[in-house]
């Protein structure tokens, strides 16, 4: 059963990629969906699911990245008790390192259960010793994500350069944060697919032969 971890840079058309993907070799994608599924199968509550990826991330200042500080990310309320007692409202606080830690059990969980392609959230670094993982990561030229964020999102050249720039600088501390490696580290991937020489069939085609190779040899390595 495959398990496909996908990097991306922001604006190079993975999203189009990880798609075909799932229709391709009928994979699962990991959502929000998927990680309710898990947290309710470790006990957790309906409060306690948030998914927290380096697309919700916010870079950090000086002082928060000197101090190491973990930011509360939400909070939610619920009401416990009843009878002659009463309720009482409960206020739940989650914060980034309860997100990280449902996210990277989630992730595990989802591994064990094969079939599934993990977008972003750290997957290559959560993964990075399981075998019969492939790490995938696409890229593109800054100019020309500069020009499918312009498409997407109908901004100006300025507004998208600015856009790219600052998901970049998330992703970067992101996963140098949570997971300690450099997400342009390229001995974390075993395929990088560029967008600008191939096209998304291409990519997929070439993803679909590497997650095969990876698949058989860790069947012979069993």
């Amino acid at each position: 059963m495959a398990v496909i971890t996908m990097s991306r840079q922001f604006g190079s058309g993975a999203a189009e990629i990880a798609n075909k993907l799932c229709q391709v070799l009928g994979l699962v994608a990991f959502d929000k969906r998927l990680i309710a599924q898990v947290a309710h199968e470790i006990g957790l509550s309906d409060q306690e699911i948030v998914d927290y990826s380096e697309d919700h991330y916010k870079q950090r200042g000086f002082f928060d990245l000197l101090f190491r500080r973990s930011r509360t990310i939400t909070e939610v309320s619920s009401w416990t008790g009843g009878g002659l007692s009463g309720y009482e409202r409960q206020t739940l606080t989650l914060d980034e390192e309860h997100a990280i830690r449902l996210v990277r059990s989630a992730i595990l969980a989802a591994y064990e259960r094969g079939n599934v392609l993990i977008v972003g959230r750290g997957g290559q670094a959560i993964l990075e010793n399981k075998p019969g993982v492939l790490h995938v990561r696409v890229v593109a030229p800054f100019e020309q994500r500069v020009r499918r964020i312009m498409q997407e999102q109908g901004v100006t050249p300025t507004q998208a350069r600015r856009l790219l720039q600052e998901h970049d600088e998330a992703t970067r501390q992101y996963l140098r944060q949570f997971h300690h490696v450099d997400v342009d580290d390229p001995t974390l991937y075993d395929l990088i697919v560029n967008t600008a020489r191939l096209s998304a069939d291409q990519c997929v085609e070439l993803i679909k032969v590497a997650a095969q190779a990876v698949a058989q040899a860790s069947e012979a390595s069993a």
